[in-house]
């Protein structure tokens, strides 16, 4: 037979997960929010409410379905007369993907999923996706939000078969539907730095 504290447990979870697709916040949990720095990803949450759960873990998720702990506060977490704020710094995010965090309450269940669109390079200067492309691919190179990029594409014998002007980086979608199939190479241009690629057209 379950338990009356397994069958609350379970309550809870499912209303952080949402029911129906639609999310509902923890009873306890408000001010989560996600912020995005420069080379990290700030989580803020306070707890107005509980005292009985024993330890928090703060979970992320490339997929917004399987989640894995990547910190963890110990202690009792919450309290019944007094707000509490929480933060953590995570300075790891996986580079250029839609990433998710949730809050695990010990056995005291979930807070609601949030996602944050991390498109920053750190540990290399470009990406060029998907390769080999149909037509359209996105360049995505390490310069500030908003900085101008000049483009342009070169067949193998060097001629260059395309030009673009005036982008703004550092996520650019390309259109290249009306190149040939075959291999090309491109050459991005922002202020005084170059960044330099091939890629397959199909």
């Amino acid at each position: 037979m379950p338990t009356l504290q397994s069958i609350s447990t379970l309550l809870i979870a499912l209303l952080g997960a949402g029911l129906n697709g639609s999310a509902q916040e923890h009873p306890f949990v408000h001010q989560y929010q996600l912020t995005e720095l420069s080379g990290a990803i700030s989580i803020e949450w306070a707890l107005s409410g509980g005292s009985t759960c024993d330890g928090q873990d703060v979970e992320r998720s490339t997929d917004g379905l399987t989640f894995t702990s990547v910190h963890r506060i110990f202690g009792i977490c919450g309290d019944p007369t007094v707000t509490i704020p929480f933060s953590w710094l995570d300075a790891s995010p996986p580079e250029f993907s839609i990433v998710y965090y949730r809050l695990k309450f010990g056995f005291d269940g979930y807070s609601s999923v949030k996602k944050v669109e991390y498109d920053q390079l750190e540990t290399s200067e470009q990406r060029f996706f998907p390769s080999p492309t149909l037509g359209e691919a996105t360049l995505l190179i390490n310069v500030s939000v908003g900085d101008q990029v000049d483009v342009a594409i070169h067949a193998m014998n060097g001629r260059q078969v395309m030009e673009m002007r005036n982008l703004v980086g550092p996520r650019i979608t390309l259109q290249l539907e009306g190149l040939q199939g075959g291999t090309y190479t491109y050459r991005a241009l922002s202020g005084d730095r170059f960044f330099t690629g091939k890629f397959v057209k199909l």
